[in-house]
């Protein structure tokens, strides 16, 4: 099965709406973060580049760090 983390992914998202899981958003996030610094490229409303917009890029990422942070906190301190 070709593309199997993105099916997964796509399927997980209809119970995490409908669960409000915040976890899985952070999840989601920390996946997207991997993938972005590797591939040297983030894709939001367009396709950044680390080589031709390194302020742009670091600064999604930092945002992206945050949300992926507060997402996964705030899980958690509701369950505790």
């Amino acid at each position: 099965m070709n593309k199997w983390k993105t099916l997964l992914a796509l399927a997980l998202m209809v119970p995490a709406v409908i669960l409000n899981w915040t976890w899985f958003w952070g999840l989601f996030l920390w996946l997207a973060l991997l993938n972005a610094i590797i591939s040297g490229e983030i894709h939001f409303v367009e396709a950044i580049y680390r080589k031709e917009n390194p302020k742009l890029y670091w600064t999604i990422l930092l945002v992206w760090f945050a949300f992926a942070i507060y997402s996964v906190y705030n899980q958690t301190y509701f369950l505790i």
